[in-house]
């Protein structure tokens, strides 16, 4: 199978009860974002930092479920308090998750941290990545990351975000996307509010991303800054901007990450969990593992009548290698 026999219109209610009807929606693909680059063991003392952890995290989620990794290599010479911008950082890890997990999709990070310059920034797709995610336009921060206390280093003071934005252009979109398809990496085009959409129609005009575009829609809170309030209006508005021969997963960060997930189950996308997106798996009580938050998941797209795909299914769905890549 191919991924044209996977994509659909989420928007045709009549397509979509017939996929309910007769059992078609198309396998879940699960992606776990293991770590992230900024928050760590001073917030939750479960979340993995180095290489170890998270290649063994990466198996743990793997048997649980997950086809895709994503991951953000933590630089070492900063306590692992951060993201890494030096490509063997990446590559270790990638060689790690592979030799664990033999066919897992291993998505490199291209979000960084918030003062990397581009070029730090891309260092992860000269680690082999299978994807990479491609933020697609400014992101607003409003939190405060805590200090990080002995024997954790790197952060030795609490830091206000309150005036931080990402500075994302146009003419970044385009070079991380002209990168990524020079190295046969396809993007993760993370979507944070609709007006991002607009960015996206910009790479398919310029053929600088290929079929099916595979987009992550972000959802996060009032207070949080981050995204646009995860919501059922948003969240079907994002569904209904998005443009044909699309597939997308859902991140729902903090706590309204259970609602949005269950949307996406239910209306035929994907999802992504993990501890960059939230540290807890329910209000009061912090994640174990990743993989706690990945059984979650399979436990309620079973409830819902969703197929949990392999990785196999998901290289397909994707339109990726069905080779993995080596190290």
């Amino acid at each position: 199978m191919q991924y044209s026999d996977y994509v659909w219109d989420y928007k045709n209610v009549v397509e979509y009860e017939e996929r309910v009807k007769n059992g078609t929606m198309p396998p879940l693909i699960i992606s776990v974002a293991i770590t992230g680059g900024v928050i760590g063991k001073e917030a939750n003392p479960n979340l993995p930092e180095t290489p170890e952890e998270q290649a063994d995290e990466a198996y743990a989620v793997y048997r649980a479920g997950a086809s895709a990794v994503h991951i953000h290599a933590r630089d070492p010479q900063k306590g692992y308090a951060v993201t890494s911008s030096k490509t063997e950082h990446f590559f270790n890890i990638n060689k790690m998750v592979r030799e664990r997990c033999p066919d897992i999709i291993i998505n490199n990070t291209t979000g960084g941290g918030f003062d990397m310059t581009r070029e730090m920034r891309m260092a992860s797709m000269e680690a082999k990545p299978e994807l990479c995610s491609l933020n697609c336009g400014p992101i607003i921060l409003k939190a405060t990351l805590p200090a990080r206390k002995p024997p954790l280093s790197g952060r030795d003071k609490a830091v206000p975000l309150d005036d931080k934005i990402i500075d994302i252009t146009v003419k970044e979109t385009e070079l991380f996307a002209k990168a990524m398809m020079d190295r046969n990496i396809k993007p993760e085009l993370e979507i944070y509010n609709p007006q991002q959409l607009n960015v996206v129609h910009n790479l398919i005009k310029q053929n600088l991303v290929k079929k099916p575009y595979w987009y992550s829609v972000i959802f996060s809170t009032y207070l949080g800054g981050l995204a646009v309030p995860g919501n059922i209006k948003n969240y079907v508005n994002m569904l209904d901007n998005l443009p044909a021969d699309s597939m997308f997963q859902t991140i729902g960060v903090g706590l309204n990450q259970t609602p949005m997930m269950t949307f996406s189950i239910l209306t035929g996308g994907h999802v992504r969990v993990g501890m960059e997106d939230n540290l807890f798996y329910k209000r009061g009580e912090l994640l174990k593992s990743n993989a706690q938050a990945v059984e979650k998941v399979v436990r309620l797209a079973g409830e819902l009548g969703r197929e949990v795909a392999t990785p196999k299914q998901a290289r397909q769905m994707l339109g990726i290698s069905e080779i993995p890549s080596k190290y």
